[in-house]
């Protein structure tokens, strides 16, 4: 009888390890098939970009203003005329607090991707997406320091054309949305932004 026990549980512990075994099979098969799926994309481009950020929340922008924002971004062409896109951000402004008037630092850094729509006419390519970012968000002044992460979400349109070669010149606007509670406040750390971009297509 213990012999029997003994044989069920074996084939109970192996089959457990098969199940095991299968799953990461099928998850490193689906990896191959995405990263080769992106290998064969006939578009890929590669950008530098600096946009002006415009704070939407009020109080942000009392104290900090606007100011530059600057970043990457790499793009997959996937199906037809959608693109992946996979990039990041660094925003850092001084301003002074309200009532106290000392000085207050402030750093975002948003880190995402999406999905956009890119149309040509006339040599001339328009494209619109949308996209989910997780910020990164510290506040340093003498009061404290605050940090915090969060989702959002990024709209963009815009219009690239190649200069010569590969190099392309991208101009585009946007608007991003992340409300976040990195202290006993909550705030929108989004807002709005114009910029311009410089790459290169593979």
């Amino acid at each position: 009888m213990m012999k029997i026990e003994r044989v069920l549980r074996l084939i109970q512990l192996y089959t457990k390890k098969g199940r095991f075994l299968m799953k990461k099979l099928i998850l490193i098969a689906a990896i191959l098939i995405l990263l080769s799926g992106l290998a064969d994309a006939s578009d890929f481009t590669l950008k530098v970009k600096g946009n002006y950020f415009s704070p939407s929340e009020k109080a942000f922008k009392d104290i900090y203003g606007g100011g530059w924002m600057y970043g990457g971004e790499a793009n997959f062409g996937i199906w037809k005329n959608l693109e992946l896109w996979v990039g990041a951000s660094f925003f850092s402004k001084k301003g002074e607090l309200t009532f106290t008037g000392e000085e207050t630092k402030v750093r975002i850094i948003p880190i995402g991707g999406g999905v956009k729509y890119v149309s040509s006419v006339g040599g001339i390519n328009y494209y619109s997406g949308i996209g989910i970012n997780y910020y990164l968000y510290k506040e340093t002044n003498p009061i404290g320091d605050a940090s915090k992460g969060g989702f959002g979400i990024v709209g963009r349109i815009g219009s690239f054309m190649k200069v010569t070669g590969g190099l392309i010149i991208d101009l585009y606007i946007g608007y991003s949305y992340c409300k976040m509670k990195p202290a006993d406040y909550r705030i929108n750390i989004g807002g709005f932004e114009a910029g311009i971009g410089i790459g290169y297509e593979f």
